[in-house]
């Protein structure tokens, strides 16, 4: 029976004194939350000269806290912050998100995340690309709009995080927080602001192909005139060369037809040469008749030859 009670009394006391150190850790750690929450921890940071050992200590807190431990996510993320190591930071802070927050500090939490994400944006050089393009600097602006395209698009996902439990307001000014209404406020006039930086950049490259293609547009007019020109130069030639060949027949047919008339010609003299020389004999023996008397009609009764 003593040895029951014993056994019931080292059981009670092994259950209180772990009680003892889950109220005790638990509570310690709720209380340094509150003190992170308050930012009364921060007068703690400035008196510790190892900051490894304060992240680790924090670290090592929210291991163990069962609430209240986005407060502890937070702190980390915001020294990550101030350290300028915004990836890290980021990652913190998305991990808050992750528990159950009130909604002013669910709002703190987006903007600080927000803030973290812009850092991480090239605006610089999205800019200094732009600015050597409004020197008429050699720029690639296709590659510049691509560049904007992307720097839009994260903004927008920036925009969509200030924007989810109604922060601030996706289509109106009635956020919860005044501070991610401006943070979104500014969010849109830079992506307006590029907007107008794409539509110079496209400007420009449609004038450059409209004067490319007036330009191609002339080369072929002109290859089409030079190659015209050049059919008429060898159908000139050739109606010359055919007009040189007839002209050649034309030519010969001439001369054949001069020889023929010629012939022609020769031949008629001769034939008259020959009627003059009939005509002129017949002419003469006629005339000679009539002198010498024999012309006389003959008598009937003689007889003639």
């Amino acid at each position: 029976m003593k040895k029951i009670k014993f056994a019931f009394l080292a059981v009670g006391l092994f259950v209180t004194f772990l009680s003892l150190i889950i109220l005790f850790r638990v509570g310690g750690n709720h209380l340094f939350a509150k003190m992170v929450d308050k930012e009364e921890y921060y007068i703690i940071m400035e008196s510790m000269e190892d900051e490894e050992r304060y992240m680790g200590m924090e670290e090592s807190v929210l291991e163990t806290l069962p609430y209240d431990a986005y407060v502890m996510d937070y702190n980390i993320a915001n020294a990550y912050y101030n350290d300028g190591d915004y990836s890290k930071a980021q990652i913190y802070y998305e991990r808050c998100l992750d528990f159950d927050m009130p909604q002013d500090k669910d709002c703190s939490v987006r903007i600080n995340l927000t803030m973290t994400r812009l850092q991480q944006i090239g605006f610089e050089a999205v800019y200094t690309e732009y600015e050597a393009f409004e020197k008429g600097e050699e720029v690639d602006k296709e590659a510049l709009i691509q560049n904007i395209d992307k720097v839009i698009e994260k903004l927008k996902e920036d925009r969509e995080i200030l924007t989810e439990n109604n922060c601030a307001g996706a289509e109106d000014d009635d956020g919860h927080s005044s501070d991610a209404e401006a943070l979104k406020k500014d969010i849109d006039n830079k992506i307006e602001e590029l907007e107008k930086m794409k539509e110079e950049l496209q400007k420009k490259i449609d004038e450059e192909n409209k004067d490319q293609n007036q330009d191609q547009d002339q080369n072929e007019q002109q290859n089409q005139d030079q190659s015209s020109s050049e059919q008429n130069d060898d159908q000139d030639q050739s109606n010359d060369q055919e007009q040189s060949e007839a002209g050649d027949v034309d030519d010969e047919r001439e001369d054949d037809i001069k020889e023929q008339i010629k012939e022609r010609e020769e031949s008629d003299r001769k034939e008259n040469s020959e009627d003059k020389r009939d005509y002129d004999y017949g002419g003469a023996y006629s005339n000679w008749i009539l002198e010498s008397g024999c012309g006389a009609e003959p008598d009937e009764s003689e007889e003639v030859w």
